[in-house]
């Protein structure tokens, strides 16, 4: 009898320690689902402020709605967030079965270690019994064998069954809490490098844009210096012309008036061809003069057109680093204050007083 007591003590003994090794694990893997699940929940913030890059940038107009790489690079840091929590998602499913499964065994071991309790008191009994206890009496078949009995091997086999289960469910759980602690430092890590790729790519971005709008500017300074040098010129040639409409007009009415000449007095002197080639000069230079106006025009209305269109160009451009710019304040929440990417990304671009602001 005492060593049979010593036996089922050393297994409940067993037993209680492996549960209260269970409960640990139970702990452990459930504070690793909750930083798990923070982290998850943190990804919420970056996912919409890049959904909020994105739709931003979708306000571009049609000239200046390309696909570029920082389009893509938004893209693919949304895919990458997305991926993180799925991932994450499915570790603390995983961890919430887990969970469950170690306190069904849990829930195993503490029926086990009750059974053996009353077992042990039982044993206990017997063990005190003896031929002067007053509570022994004849019993009607006492050596029959009770139902649901199980042979030695078979209890001992149930018990280290019980036990190993428990332990693989503990090695399972501490590979899934490697497992989610792995999954976050990843998901922080490819959330982090993706940040830092889109943040050069921004930096670029604004910078060709910037250089574009600034060539625009002085390709437009240009443009209005020219208009107006071809405009003065323009005045001086109808100027020029109007100057030419009285000489025409004289020299068109000498020769008419001369040509009321009496019939013998009707002859072509020196006069009358000085006439002629004066008339000739004048509507040779007025000819010129005329040319050169329309050439003036026709040139004019070409600057003036191209004019127009580096005006329209020089909207949307600025249109579009206006868009970008914006980026640098939505993307603000993803920065601590006292982040020196985001101060370096800020005077990378020239433009700590041209921010953004409520």
């Amino acid at each position: 009898m005492r060593d049979r007591i010593f036996e089922v003590d050393s297994w409940r003994e067993k037993q209680r320690f492996t549960r209260e090794q269970v409960r640990d694990e139970i702990r452990a893997l459930k504070e690793e689902k909750n930083a798990t699940e923070l982290h998850l929940e943190s990804l919420q913030l970056p996912f919409m402020v890049v959904s909020q890059c994105l739709s931003n940038r979708d306000q571009r107009v049609p000239p200046e709605l390309t696909r570029d790489q920082l389009g893509e690079e938004l893209r693919k840091e949304e895919h990458t967030i997305e991926n993180s929590k799925r991932v994450l998602t499915d570790v603390c499913h995983m961890g919430w079965e887990k969970i469950k499964e170690l306190t069904n065994v849990i829930c195993r071991l503490e029926r086990e270690i009750q059974n053996k309790d009353d077992a042990l008191v039982l044993e206990y009994h017997v063990k005190d019994l003896n031929r002067n206890s007053s509570d022994i009496s004849y019993k009607l078949d006492p050596t029959r064998i009770p139902p649901d009995s199980m042979s030695e091997e078979s209890y001992v086999h149930c018990i280290e069954n019980t036990v190993k289960i428990a332990e693989q469910l503990m090695k399972e759980s501490k590979h899934l809490r490697e497992i989610m602690f792995k999954s976050r430092e990843q998901a922080r890590n490819q959330m982090y490098a993706q940040s830092q790729q889109v943040e050069m790519i921004m930096r670029r971005r604004i910078y060709d844009i910037q250089r574009a709008r600034n060539e625009m500017e002085w390709q437009k300074y240009k443009l209005e210096g020219n208009l107006q040098k071809v405009d003065r010129e323009i005045e001086t040639l109808r100027a020029a012309v109007a100057d030419k409409i009285n000489p025409t007009k004289l020299v068109e009415t000498r020769l008419e008036t001369r040509m009321r000449r009496p019939v013998l007095e009707r002859v072509q002197d020196k006069p009358m061809r000085g006439l002629i080639e004066e008339y000739e000069r004048v509507h040779m230079s007025s000819s010129m003069l005329e040319k050169k106006l329309e050439e003036a025009l026709s040139t004019y209305h070409g600057l003036y057109n191209h004019h127009q269109r580096v005006t329209k160009d020089l909207e949307y451009k600025n249109q579009a680093l206006e868009t970008d710019r914006r980026l640098i304040e939505i993307r603000k929440p993803l920065h601590r204050d006292d982040d020196s990417d985001f101060k370096r990304n800020v005077g990378y671009c020239h433009m700590p007083a041209e921010l953004v602001t409520d």
